[in-house]
């Protein structure tokens, strides 16, 4: 994999200048800087660019700021982004359905309602 994870960076810091940064080590095919978030990813052509710039630059100060320069690790998928409308929906109601058979229950689920044996005629 050539692309690497870059963090730890200045949030005054451009995309221009994250690539003029890292393109001694080689070829770049793409540079993407998060704004506001202190973090980006360059992908060089070559896998051997891509670990010389993270052997020469992890640690290397940048305006300011010692960067961390690592591998970029594949993105965690997270099952929440995954729901549908319908879903949630039906998981709203549900949820909804619990609560109050929660609340009509007493202390340990006891009933709050009492019956008493005789007719209340």
């Amino acid at each position: 994999m050539s692309k690497l994870f870059v963090g730890n960076l200045s949030y005054q810091l451009s995309e221009e200048e994250l690539k003029k940064t890292f393109e001694a080590y080689g070829n770049i095919k793409e540079v993407r800087l998060l704004q506001n978030k202190g973090f980006g990813f360059v992908e060089f052509e070559s896998d051997e660019s891509a670990q010389k710039a993270m052997e020469e630059l992890n640690g290397k100060e940048l305006r300011g700021r010692k960067i961390r320069v690592e591998m970029a690790r594949p993105r965690q998928s997270n099952p929440r982004n995954h729901r549908t409308s319908r879903n949630m929906k039906d998981q709203r109601e549900q949820s909804y359905r619990n609560s109050n058979y929660r609340n009509s229950r007493g202390h340990r689920g006891q009933s709050q309602r009492r019956f008493s044996s005789q007719d209340d005629r």
